[in-house]
């Protein structure tokens, strides 16, 4: 192994770490995780790096994987692990982004307003109205229900629906969190990738800021200021990003998506930690 590689191996396992911890919480063990690994190699190996004008072979891919040639046929014939977004966490995400971005539903600074549960002809948005523009063959009654079993809505005093900006994803949706968690972990470790890729010249933005020998209350401070300039980003670039996809609606070369993420993470300082 060449010192590129051996650079690589000893990053890999530190971004590991953390995974690994989270699958020993859940009673996944190193047999089952092995053999993801190996059908994911597999996988990418013949979906992520062909050769132009050339159809893939099974002895390439297992060049490629180091995995023999007959798990290689086996595998190629098991449906992708790659599962798709779920219909309900889709839902959710478009009519959070609709509320949070669209000024029709925000109020004079800017932020989710409380919204009128049904339409009653007076003008005035709703939530019922919200949901509907995202898809009508969607009760709103439904959503509403969830979303208040949830605590992502309450309800004020005079009946609106009023959006909790801290508890988009509670407890309770284990699933959605578990989708999102692979999503955003994906993309941010896919920006990361291409930047490292060779004869990338498409860099795409990855920065952090980073600080140890901070008390406790300091990082405290920190994270609660965090919160707050990011969820101003976020609902920014949203706002921007909802814009433009209507105004995409129609274009032909529409097929792009994006992601912008914000995180931030405090530990105890350990000097032998990977």
């Amino acid at each position: 192994m060449d010192n590129l590689s051996q650079l690589l191996a000893k990053a890999i396992n530190t971004l590991l770490r953390p995974l690994v911890r989270l699958s020993i919480e859940y009673g996944i063990t190193y047999p089952q995780l092995c053999l993801q690994l190996k059908n994911l190699f597999v996988e990418v190996a013949n979906r992520d790096i062909p050769i132009d004008g050339k159809a893939q072979t099974l002895s390439r891919i297992s060049l490629l994987s180091g995995v023999h040639r007959k798990d290689v046929k086996r595998i190629m014939e098991q449906p992708s692990s790659e599962s798709p977004i779920s219909a309900d966490a889709s839902l959710s995400a478009r009519v959070l982004g609709c509320w949070l971005g669209d000024p029709l539903y925000l109020d004079a600074q800017g932020q989710p307003a409380p919204l009128q549960r049904l339409n009653d002809g007076s003008g005035k948005p709703s939530f019922e109205q919200l949901v509907s523009s995202i898809n009508k063959d969607i009760r709103p009654r439904a959503l509403l229900d969830e979303w208040l079993r949830t605590n992502m809505i309450c309800l004020n005093e005079t009946g609106e629906v009023v959006l909790d900006t801290q508890s988009f994803l509670a407890e309770e949706d284990f699933d959605q969190r578990v989708h999102f968690f692979a999503r955003n972990m994906r993309d941010h470790m896919a920006c990361g990738v291409q930047n490292l890729l060779p004869h990338s010249n498409d860099k795409f933005l990855e920065r952090a800021v980073f600080y140890d020998g901070l008390s406790a209350q300091s990082v405290a401070e920190l994270r609660l200021l965090s919160q707050e300039l990011a969820m101003q980003q976020l609902q920014q670039i949203n706002a921007e990003a909802l814009r433009l996809a209507n105004a995409d609606q129609n274009n032909p070369d529409a097929n792009q998506r994006m992601t912008f993420g914000c995180y931030f993470y405090q530990a105890e300082e350990d000097k032998t930690s990977p």
